[in-house]
């Protein structure tokens, strides 16, 4: 690697192995390169990089091995990357003669990395907020020029990100109807909660309403309507580019359900006594001058207040309120944010489909098999039935022959064409139907075609 007057010189085959290792973002954060700048200069020099959804079934535990695309032409040329420091200087040159203003420098997209947490928040990720304060259609282009969202079709991509940059709150909308019956629902609970806590003797735990609405249970009233502003435009867009919103305020994107979250964080706060825990202490002092066995009363030490700060947390990650920004200011990442998961969605989707057809078919060829062997196991046993009803018929015949030989007295005429006939009823091969015993199934078992079976017992009543 070389590295002079802020130009990176990186081998292909090395820019290849750290972009398949880090991701093309962490390359960007790793050197400090415009993220679009490095994305063009790898598809200039045909170096291959990870496909959308890649790290997402990595991190899952897939194997991705036949996903990894080869490097092919010359591993040693070497790749001139620009870095951001110098450009940022330039910027910063060049607007400090013409307006003396510090530029804003430039933000990468969000970056996949391997390792994925058990939550972390978008802020920690290699993106800021997708609508910024300046400059906003140089910012669209270089997520038009990203691999954000990638796994969409061109057309439904430039929609979705059109859509994102546009979003706004706006205060004097009429409400989502699906925000419109959520707030019915909580209206509801709090006048049937009110009407069970005027009864003398509630409990929380045991006399509390049932279908409690859970929602917005981790927000403050205040922090409701707020969120209802939000999610209101949230849901709009949604819907505007071919989604629907749930009755539980999950949205449908694509052909996936989106599940998130919203809460408010809240401040720890020493506890401030209460005019009736006034009068319990007060109470128990005195009884203690008195009894020793007196019952303290149970008096936290700690309240926990709702503080504004509110969070929207959808799968492993969350996008809040923070000296960056309002939740109102990140509309757009909070779009992306739910396609992203629809995507995770569909492919852990897909692969517990493949999976459960793989089961029914596993399952439709055992059964198979079984009838197979059924059906296997009935004619072999048919056959030997058969067999043997052949080898009587043919003992028959070589008794007939053999009285013949003998001049036995009993092989009259007659007897011999009785007899013959008799092995031909018993010959498969011959299957003579006789007068008396009928047609015999040469496929049963010896003990249900035996001659015996065949006597019909009547009962005879006058």
């Amino acid at each position: 690697m070389a590295n002079e007057r802020g130009i990176i010189k990186l081998s292909r085959k090395q820019l290849y192995d750290e972009i398949w290792r880090l991701s093309v973002a962490g390359v960007a954060r790793k050197y400090h390169l415009n993220y679009p700048r490095l994305m063009a200069a790898c598809k200039e020099e045909d170096i291959p990089y990870p496909a959308s959804g890649y790290w997402t079934r990595k991190n899952m535990g897939k194997d991705v091995s036949k996903e990894v695309v080869p490097l092919k032409g010359d591993e040693n040329k070497l790749v001139a990357l620009q870095t951001d420091d110098s450009v940022k200087k330039r910027k910063t040159e060049t607007v400090e003669v013409s307006s003396q203003k510090t530029p804003v420098p430039e933000a990468i997209p969000e970056n996949t990395t391997q390792e994925n947490p058990p939550m972390r928040d978008v802020d920690d990720k290699a993106g800021t907020a997708i609508v910024p304060a300046e400059q906003p259609e140089e910012k669209y282009m270089d997520f038009v020029e990203s691999d954000v969202l990638s796994f969409l079709e061109k057309e439904e991509r430039e929609k979705v990100l059109a859509a994102a940059f546009a979003l706004d709150v706006n205060k004097d909308s009429r409400l989502h109807k699906a925000l419109v019956q959520y707030k019915k629902k909580l209206a509801e609970y709090a006048a049937e909660l009110k009407k069970t806590q005027s009864k003398g003797y509630y409990n929380p735990r045991a006399h509390k309403p049932q279908n409690e609405p859970e929602f917005f249970k981790e927000v403050s009233e205040k922090g409701t309507e707020r969120m209802m502003a939000i999610l209101d435009a949230l849901f709009k867009a949604i819907e505007k580019l071919g989604g629907s919103v749930q009755e539980d305020l999950s949205v449908r994107i694509r052909s996936d359900i989106v599940q998130f979250k919203v809460a408010e964080s809240q401040d720890k706060i020493p506890h401030e006594l209460t005019k009736q825990e006034a009068q319990a202490l007060i109470k128990y002092k005195d009884e203690l001058k008195h009894n020793s066995w007196a019952s303290k009363p149970q008096i936290r030490k700690y309240d926990h207040v709702y503080n504004g700060n509110l969070r929207i947390t959808i799968g492993v990650n969350y996008i809040r309120d923070s000296a960056k920004g309002k939740l109102e200011d990140r509309l757009g990442d909070i779009l992306i944010e739910l396609y992203e998961k629809s995507e995770e969605n569909r492919i852990e989707r897909e692969r517990r489909e493949a999976e459960q057809c793989k089961r029914e078919e596993e399952a439709r060829r055992r059964e198979e098999l079984r009838k197979r062997k059924e059906t296997e196991i009935k004619r072999t046993k048919e056959l030997a039935n058969k067999a043997e009803d052949y080898r009587i018929a043919a003992e028959i015949r070589a008794l007939i022959f053999a009285m013949i030989e003998k001049g036995d007295e009993e092989a009259t005429p007659e007897w011999i064409e009785w007899a013959k006939e008799k092995a031909d009823w018993y010959d498969p091969t011959v299957a003579r139907e006789d007068e008396y015993l009928g047609k015999r199934d040469h496929g049963k078992d010896k003990s249900e075609k035996d001659p015996d079976k065949l006597i019909e017992t009547r009962s005879w009543y006058w």
